[in-house]
């Protein structure tokens, strides 16, 4: 299966430098002039639990696109506010039966994937992988994790790549499994991520020293309770004893993972705000369900990442 992944920071390069490792045809399309020239000279370096590997990857900037070739699968990997762009720079290797994959951060990622090919091509979901930065072609990856999608479609031959692709991650050391029950578990990550994103970039804080507070820990977990509270309201029931077991095991686990949205803040980047709380809060008037810890923290992030990017202008 021949796939390429857009939107090479810390996630695409862990996803990539793992399928490359175990021998899969990829091809990683990266923007990043300094990333894409280091992984060109030296590798890609890829850091699991410590222990280091050298690894030999495909590389291309957006106008060699096209030399990879048609792709079976493109893997998204971008923010979300930078999908559509990405999408775009790959357009040269999608083709009629291109199937279109992410598992980004937020809600509505599958629509805008379906705007570049029918939505029966489009495999989605999340993963709880986590990934950093360390340098120009160095990424680190550490702990437990769990990647789930499915099709968003009933299309049995994407059904049957999602089962591939499932397949290919488990195979290079990523535990992946197709769950027909995604949406669940996107709203689980969601309202997790509405509390712990925002918290630690607010706070410049990694989860375990955020966590470490016992005040804090109730304001993650009242928080997330108003996520899973907006996903009942339009039918998706989450597990709420399973994200506080997530909560934990990124207290014990991640301590020391940097969130994205707080490598955002320190870059003075726009953030994925508006696909976390600000989908939550919208979705909260919509359905009539209080929200006021999202609101406060939505309210924050925007007025300090307006402030960053104001001081740019």
């Amino acid at each position: 299966m021949r796939i390429m992944i857009v939107g090479v920071g810390a996630l695409g390069s862990y996803f990539g430098g793992a399928l490359a490792e175990a021998g899969h045809d990829l091809t990683l399309l990266i923007r990043n002039r300094a990333h894409r020239a280091a992984i060109r000279e030296k590798g890609l370096v890829l850091i699991r639990d410590g222990v280091e590997a050298r690894i030999e990857a495909h590389v291309v900037d957006a106008e060699a696109a096209a030399e990879a070739g048609i792709a079976d699968m493109v893997i998204v990997f971008t923010k979300t506010g930078a999908t559509r762009v990405a999408l775009q720079a790959a357009l040269p290797v999608i083709g009629p039966q291109t199937r279109l994959v992410t598992v980004q951060n937020g809600l509505g990622n599958a629509a805008v994937l379906g705007e570049f090919v029918p939505m029966d091509r489009v495999i989605y979901g999340t993963t709880m992988a986590p990934g950093d930065i360390v340098g120009d072609g160095v990424v680190s990856t550490y702990g437990a994790h769990v990647t789930q999608f499915c099709g968003a479609g009933t299309d049995p031959v994407t059904a049957e790549m999602a089962d591939q692709l499932a397949s290919m991650l488990s195979g290079a050391g990523i535990e992946t499994r197709v769950n027909a029950d995604v949406d669940r578990v996107i709203w689980a990550k969601v309202s997790f991520n509405c509390a712990m994103n925002s918290l630690c970039a607010l706070l410049g804080k990694t989860p375990g020293p955020l966590l470490d507070s016992d005040e804090m820990k109730a304001l993650v977990m009242a928080t997330v309770i108003e996520g899973c509270d907006v996903a009942a309201s339009v039918g998706v029931k989450v597990d709420r004893e399973a994200v506080r077991q997530t909560l934990e095991m990124v207290h014990r686990e991640h301590r020391d993972h940097i969130p994205s949205m707080l490598v955002d803040f320190r870059n003075h980047r726009p953030t994925e705000i508006d696909a976390l709380n600000g989908a939550v809060v919208a979705l909260g008037e919509d359905r009539g369900v209080p929200t006021p810890h999202n609101k406060t923290l939505l309210a924050l992030v925007r007025a300090r990442e307006a402030q960053y990017l104001q001081d740019q202008d």
